[in-house]
């Protein structure tokens, strides 16, 4: 999938109950990057533009990463957020009980 063709739309996250992610490169709701205020995510999509999206601008690659490498913009992450981020989650992930949420698990 040449990155060259993929097209970018922003999306106000009270929309993505609209999303038909049969027909974006994202898999579901849980794969979408939030905006820095939750108000906001994008989708993408190759091709012919589908009808929950028309209308709304569309940002080529190149145009997309400008956007997301805007230091003052609501989807840029630096180096200590990313790595905040990244041990935020680790440290979320070891402390799940996986065993408890196995439904197998039934006789525990």
């Amino acid at each position: 999938m040449a990155r060259e063709n993929q097209k970018f739309v922003i999306i106000p996250t009270a929309e993505v109950e609209n999303v038909d992610f049969n027909q974006v490169i994202q898999t579901s709701a849980d794969s979408l990057r939030l905006s820095e205020d939750g108000d906001y995510t994008f989708v993408k999509f190759i091709g012919d533009t589908p009808s929950f999206l028309e209308g709304k601008t569309q940002y080529t690659h190149s145009e997309f990463i400008n956007i997301l490498n805007d230091t003052s913009g609501i989807w840029y992450i630096d180096n200590v957020e990313i790595l905040t981020w990244t041990g935020e989650v680790k440290r979320y992930i070891n402390n799940i009980n996986w065993s408890s949420l196995n439904p197998f698990n039934w006789t525990k």
